[in-house]
């Protein structure tokens, strides 16, 4: 596998995410993501327009001028992340005509593109922070001309995660998260850089909900728009079988592999063509 962000690159350095169970931003997760996501999907980057939505600071999108994008556009909500991104970008020397940062509504912009605006739309760890993912998934259809590649958490995530999961995972079974449907799980609004858009007030906390469809509804949704579709195989970083079941307790996750969410199906991955 090649190294793309070495451990001592600013990309990780400075990454808050670092220590987390769940997608840690160490540099073998990260490297494995943008093999699996990128590198193996580089036929979709070279010589492409790229945008990124939920950018934050900029790797998948450096990544993506690395293995060959035209240009990248990201957009974020969080104008800290965007801050840190152009920095990062800066300091890595990309010729700024290759980029674009911007701080905005993902709806609001994706809504104010083109038709075909961009040859591939990235979309990592965004959709479940959105009360419409099927909304934000249709207008990321419009706006791609060819590709999009989608990473996310589904349902078996609201079993593992936050102060419900114990008392939700007690009714979740195989077959239940084989059925097209989705779970809505409240979780904090404010995290360690970012802030969610979408909070209320309950109980004098800021919370946000987080939408987490069943694979079997985001490949209906897949159909119902129009898109062909794959799902990305993790295979070469699997360590073990897993189920969410083996990620439940604090000592499950501290002793788990950063792939195992993918191996549980707990988080999912797809190559969709429009």
């Amino acid at each position: 596998m090649k190294i793309f962000i070495p451990p001592n690159s600013p990309f990780l350095t400075t990454d808050t995410r670092t220590k987390r169970w769940a997608i840690p931003y160490h540099p073998e997760c990260v490297n494995g993501r943008i093999d699996v996501l990128l590198e193996r999907n580089s036929n979709a980057l070279a010589g492409k327009s790229v945008v990124d939505v939920g950018s934050h600071i900029g790797t998948f999108a450096w990544a993506a001028l690395q293995l060959g994008a035209k240009r990248v556009h990201g957009i974020d909500v969080e104008d800290r992340t965007v801050k840190r991104c152009e920095d990062l970008f800066l300091q890595e020397g990309v010729k700024k005509s290759n980029y674009k940062f911007e701080v905005g509504d993902v709806f609001e912009f994706l809504e104010g593109v083109e038709e075909n605006e961009f040859d591939t739309v990235l979309c990592f760890g965004v959709m479940y922070y959105t009360t419409e993912p099927h909304r934000l998934l249709k207008l990321m259809a419009h706006a791609a001309k060819e590709t999009i590649l989608i990473d996310t958490f589904t349902a078996a995530y609201s079993a593992v995660q936050g102060k419900d999961a114990p008392a939700t995972h007690l009714h979740l079974t195989e077959e239940v998260l084989n059925l097209p449907m989705m779970m809505v799980a409240p979780t904090q609004a404010e995290k360690k850089d970012y802030r969610l858009p979408e909070y209320f007030d309950r109980k004098g906390r800021d919370l946000s909900l987080t939408t987490l469809p069943t694979h079997a509804l985001l490949e209906l949704w897949f159909e119902s728009l129009g898109l062909r579709w794959e799902q990305l195989d993790w295979s070469r970083h699997i360590t073990r079988p897993c189920s969410f079941k083996d990620l439940l307790t604090p000592e499950q996750k501290l002793a788990s592999h950063w792939a195992d969410v993918y191996a549980s199906g707990i988080r999912v991955s797809y190559r969709l063509e429009t």
